[in-house]
């Protein structure tokens, strides 16, 4: 009978292999929160671009003493979450040695939180604006009996500022008015009896005003002199720009009270020029325009 030897060694036992699913789950975790990261970034900074855009626009549109919205909670959310994603995106980037694209990216989001700080501070800085120029929700009136002038001037202005100068042996006596929002001005500047008895009209002054006009307007003349009626007042017009404000429209409507000439300013933005909103607006301040005194009574006041 033959014996059946075992073998000395027995085989070990073959280790079991890592299933392929569980290497591929944590070869793709890094990718899947560098995908997230980039998703937070981008989305973050669209949030707050997109808040500091609305913010700019609902300054810029909005009418004279109306509200505008800062949208403040788009900003800090946006901003919160586009610095988590950058966190991350760096941390991963560093931890696998890509040390060119960490730094690349450091540097671009450090440009990029410089500019945002940079117009946060601009949109600030619009706010103080306005709020050292307080405009007012009601109507005013501004009243010179000297002249015999007496104006209204609508809400969503500054308070009028007022000046007089009185005659002296070289100069006439000279009243000026100011009101402002910001952008637009409205403006007064009269003298008093500075026209002898014999211009009987505002038409006689015409040559005066067109020498006047041609070194006002330095940076062009858009409508040179003409005659206007405006609340049954008899005017001479005229718009042109002047170099040292290049972004703004000046308009003159002149004015014959007795012997004086009563010139009314009227400034605006270039961009608003043409445009309906702006012909109304100006209409709504010449309609505020009244002579209230008798012309022969109006340069003999003190």
């Amino acid at each position: 009978m033959e014996k059946t030897e075992k073998p000395v060694f027995e085989p070990m036992p073959e280790t079991p292999a890592e299933p392929a699913s569980t290497a591929s789950e944590s070869a793709g975790q890094p990718a899947a929160s560098l995908a997230e990261a980039k998703k937070n970034i981008l989305v973050g900074l669209l949030w707050c671009v997109g808040g500091l855009a609305f913010s700019f626009i609902s300054y810029y549109f909005t009418e004279a003493g109306g509200r505008y919205v800062i949208a403040t909670g788009a900003i800090l959310w946006g901003a919160w979450q586009a610095i988590m994603g950058l966190y991350v995106w760096l941390k991963i980037k560093h931890g696998a040695g890509e040390y060119a694209a960490f730094w690349r990216m450091l540097a671009t989001a450090v440009c990029t939180a410089l500019l945002i700080g940079y117009l946060t501070v601009l949109s600030t800085q619009l706010v103080d604006e306005g709020g050292e120029l307080p405009l007012l929700d009601t109507e005013q009136t501004y009243d010179c009996t000297d002249l015999g002038l007496r104006i209204r001037i609508p809400a969503g202005y500054s308070a009028l500022e007022e000046s007089i100068e009185p005659e002296t042996d070289s100069t006439y006596a000279r009243y000026t008015m100011y009101v402002l929002d910001g952008e637009w001005e409205f403006n007064i500047d009269a003298l008093q009896d500075v026209f002898d008895p014999e211009a009987k009209s505002i038409a006689d002054l015409s040559d005066y005003c067109a020498s006047r006009d041609s070194a006002y307007y330095d940076g062009g003349i858009i409508k040179a002199s003409r005659p206007l009626v405006s609340n049954g007042t008899d005017m001479l017009y005229s718009e042109g720009r002047r170099t040292e404000y290049p972004g703004f429209v000046f308009t003159a409507y002149d004015l014959k009270q007795g012997q004086s000439l009563i010139n009314v300013g009227i400034s605006y933005p270039s961009k608003e020029y043409g445009k309906t909103s702006t012909l109304r607006r100006v209409e709504e301040l010449l309609r505020g325009i009244e002579l209230t005194q008798p012309e022969e009574t109006a340069g003999t006041a003190e």
